[in-house]
C-alpha cells in the first residue's frame, strides 16, 4: 500500500479498550504510513458536527480512511463519526448496536462471532505487547494478581498460598508480585510479612506507564491469576512462558470458557497441573493477534481497492 493510511480512534479512557486500539495502532503504523488521530471522549465530550467539526475535535487536517473504536460508549460516536466522514467503521468488540451497522469487527472468539468476511475472530482482545524470545533475564520472575470478579471465585488465603508455593519451589527466581485495582486489600501485605528472601511485592499504584509491558518481555517466566484475561493474553503474546493461577469458577461464562481454552491449547500451565519446581512451558504455539488484525485490515483495504 504506497498511499497514508488515515485512521482516527476513538477510546472511552478505559485501559483495557486503549490497550487494544494502540496494539492495533502500532502494528499499523509498523507495516505502512499511517496518519492517525485520537479522541478520548473521557477527556473531551464528542460533539455531532459536520466534516470541519469533526476534523476540529480529532485535530486533523483531512479526513479518515477508517474510524476505530473500542467499547460500548463508543460505538454512536463511532457510527456518527464514519457516516459523515465518508470512512468506514470498524469496532473492537462483539457490539451492543446491530453488527450490521458497523463495516467490520474484530471479536474474540470467547464472545462467539458469527462467521463473516466482515468480521476477524481473534483469541482474546488484541493488546500492546509483542513477542520476545531473546535476552528475558533467567533469574527473574513476575506473579501478578487480579481480584474480586463475575467469573471466579477469589480467596485472599488461597492465592497467597499459591504464590508461596511458586517462590518455595522456583527459589532460582526472584520474583516479583503485584497487584491490581481489584485485588482485596491486605494481600499484598500479608505476602510480605511472610518474609520471603526471593520475593519483592510491588501494589499497581507504584508501577510506572509501561511497567507490565516491560516486566513481560524481561523476565523468564510469569504467572497470572486467571481472571485477569487481558494479563493473560498479555502474557501469552510475550512469549514468556505463563502459568495460570488456580481459581474455582463460579458459573459457566464467556471468561471462564476462554481460560479452558487457552489451557487446552497450551497457551499457559494452570497451577492445578503444573509440576512444583518444574519450568514453565513456552506458549504452545505464538499468538500475536494485533499483528494478524492489523494484516487483516490491511488486505481488506487491498480487497476494497481492486474490487
Amino acid at each position: 500500500m504506497a498511499t497514508t493510511l488515515r485512521l482516527w480512534f476513538i477510546t472511552d479512557g478505559r485501559p483495557g479498550h486503549l490497550n487494544q486500539l494502540r496494539g492495533l495502532a502500532e502494528r499499523l503504523e509498523a507495516k505502512v504510513p499511517c496518519h492517525i488521530h485520537w479522541l478520548d471522549i473521557s477527556q473531551q465530550e464528542f460533539r455531532k458536527a459536520g466534516r470541519r467539526g469533526l476534523c476540529e475535535q480529532f485535530a486533523a487536517g483531512s479526513l479518515p480512511d477508517w474510524v476505530v473504536a473500542a467499547g460500548s460508549r463508543c460505538h454512536l460516536p463511532l457510527l456518527w463519526t464514519a457516516k459523515v466522514s465518508g470512512a468506514r467503521s470498524l469496532v473492537l468488540m462483539k457490539p451492543s448496536l446491530p453488527r450490521c451497522l458497523f463495516d467490520a469487527a474484530i471479536i474474540p472468539e470467547h464472545d462467539a462471532p458469527p462467521v463473516s468476511p466482515k468480521i476477524l475472530v481473534t483469541r482474546g482482545v488484541l493488546n500492546v505487547m509483542q513477542p520476545t524470545f531473546e535476552n528475558r533475564d533467567k533469574r527473574r520472575g513476575l506473579i501478578v494478581l487480579g481480584g474480586v470478579n463475575k467469573h471466579f471465585a477469589w480467596d485472599n488465603d488461597a492465592v497467597l498460598a499459591q504464590v508461596l508455593v511458586i517462590a518455595n519451589a522456583r527459589s532460582d527466581l526472584h520474583w516479583t508480585v503485584s497487584d491490581s485495582p481489584r485485588t482485596p486489600p491486605g494481600l499484598l501485605e500479608a505476602l510480605a510479612s511472610e518474609a520471603v528472601a526471593n520475593i519483592d511485592t510491588l501494589p499497581f499504584g507504584d508501577c510506572p506507564p509501561g511497567w507490565l509491558r516491560e516486566q513481560l518481555a524481561s523476565v523468564a517466566e510469569a504467572w497470572v491469576s486467571r481472571d485477569s484475561v487481558s494479563m493473560v493474553y498479555e502474557s501469552i503474546t510475550s512469549a514468556v512462558p505463563t502459568g495460570l493461577l488456580a481459581l474455582p469458577p463460579l458459573r459457566d461464562s464467556r471468561v471462564t470458557r476462554s481460560m479452558a481454552s487457552v489451557l487446552a491449547a497450551g497457551l499457559a500451565r494452570g497451577y492445578e497441573s503444573w509440576p512444583a519446581g518444574e519450568p514453565l512451558p513456552p506458549p504452545a504455539e505464538q499468538v500475536w493477534e494485533a499483528d494478524r488484525a492489523a494484516d487483516w485490515l490491511l488486505n481488506t483495504l487491498e480487497g476494497k481497492k481492486h474490487a
